[in-house]
């Protein structure tokens, strides 16, 4: 009986598996068959018509969309960061992409309740006063609930799928499999290191107690620098384990409700300006953030005498923290792109990791432009599908004749937050001037 239903428990295993990974390829291989017969069709026969192109994107958009909410996962975090990149993605997939944010279908309240309790070690009536079985916000691998402890403490509770841990690793696997695939027929953009930074960062998002501690050592560190118009919330330790996570409930305003923004007098521009200097802050002079700062993460809280609104954070799965010589390394190289100094960004990207077949400083120059300076230096607050397009025409060149081969992963962090910052800037109507805001986090460390 143990070897029948060990074969039963691998056959089951294996076709849960192979469920996620034959939409997902499928999905994959259709998107790229049909780019690739667009392509064939503008250059034989359509010529400039914007209309097919336009049809493409958009029926592109829904196929991410419907796989994205059927599968669910590291798929759907995938999706959802795309659709937050307001600032180079095409119109039709920021509109698709970032209905994901708030469209995600709940699990039932029968899957998540005994989980709870589990978890807990007691029933959901003696964890807590009072437990709302709706839930108020439904992500990739978790989904939250509101409740109150027996002290009337406002509380939420986030709660892992029973099942994420091995959907985390399916997806990793599909996921890396096709950027394997990718990076042998085409080669304008390498999806490798970004495969990477999810198989390192993976585990940790799924690990609570990594969350809550997390959470717990940015805001001691906020506090100490005196941000007080920050708000991360308090964990409840005895409410909690590796997959529940309760903490303070903040209700605030989803940072790109512009509309809502409106009705209580604040200005989306000054909070953009406010996210920023967060930011440079948090990386810059303490190395260490949130590195997830995507419009689900983000809220902000009015002030009650129309004074200075706080910016709430939540969802600190994605932290990091960095050694103080990798800090003053970034420092030193975001100097070096802002000055135009190949030779001192070679030299940086070098001592922090980077590795190139052969060390050539356009190549170091042209990754630099790619990671900031290109923003900084066109006097934008935000980066636009134009610039994008500038730079990976660049890159290409560059990178065609002089291939990467090494990318340090705290940079890729880095720059996922500062692209997820473009997003939002957009979204916001923001008119930060990027340079001044960073300059004073530069020359605090001369």
């Amino acid at each position: 009986m143990t070897k029948i239903f060990k074969k039963f428990t691998s056959l089951f295993y294996f076709l849960n598996r192979f469920l996620r990974w034959g939409p997902v390829a499928i999905t994959a291989i259709k998107i790229w068959f049909n780019w690739r017969l667009l392509l064939l069709k503008r250059k034989y026969f359509l010529k400039d018509d914007a209309s097919a192109t336009a049809l493409f994107h958009k029926k592109t958009a829904q196929q991410l969309v419907n796989i994205a909410v059927k599968q669910q996962g590291l798929i759907l975090k995938a999706a959802q960061f795309f659709g937050s990149r307001a600032d180079i993605m095409l119109e039709e997939y920021v509109y698709s992409l970032s209905l994901l944010q708030d469209k995600v279908p709940p699990r039932p309240w029968k899957d998540i309740e005994p989980f709870i309790e589990k978890e807990l070690g007691v029933s959901i009536k003696v964890a807590f006063k009072e437990f709302n079985t709706t839930p108020v916000a439904s992500a990739s691998l978790a989904q939250v609930y509101r409740a109150k402890t027996f002290m009337n403490e406002d509380i939420a509770v986030k709660v892992q799928y029973p099942d994420i841990e091995d959907i985390v690793s399916w997806d990793i696997s599909i996921i890396e499999f096709l950027a394997n695939l990718w990076s042998k027929i085409e080669s304008i953009i390498d999806f490798r290191p970004i495969v990477m930074e999810m198989k390192r960062n993976g585990p940790e998002e799924i690990d609570y107690f990594h969350e809550g501690q997390s959470a717990e050592k940015i805001k001691a560190l906020l506090i100490k620098e005196g941000r007080t118009h920050v708000k991360i919330p308090n964990i409840f330790w005895n409410l909690s384990s590796k997959r529940v996570l309760t903490m303070d409930y903040i209700d605030g305003i989803k940072i790109t409700d512009l509309d809502e923004l409106n009705k209580y007098g604040i200005n989306s521009e000054e909070i953009a300006e406010e996210l920023i200097d967060l930011y440079n802050m948090m990386i810059l002079r303490l190395g260490a953030f949130h590195a997830d700062p995507h419009p689900g993460n983000l809220f902000i809280i009015p002030d009650k005498n129309n004074g200075q609104p706080t910016i709430g954070l939540v969802d600190f799965g994605l932290t990091k923290f960095l050694s103080n010589e990798f800090r003053e390394q970034l420092i030193v190289l975001t100097s070096a792109i802002i000055n135009e100094q190949p030779e001192l960004i070679s030299d940086t990207m070098e001592t922090m990791g980077f590795e190139t077949k052969n060390r050539d400083y356009e190549t170091y120059e042209a990754l630099g432009d790619a990671f900031l300076g290109d923003v900084i230096k066109s006097g934008q607050a935000f980066a636009d599908q134009k610039m994008l397009a500038n730079i990976n025409v660049r890159l290409s060149r560059v990178l065609k004749n002089n291939p990467l081969i090494k990318v340090p992963p705290d940079v890729l962090l880095v720059a996922r937050v500062m692209g997820l910052l473009s997003g939002m800037g957009k979204l916001l109507n923001s008119k930060t001037d990027l340079l001044q805001k960073i300059l004073p986090y530069l020359e605090e460390s001369s």
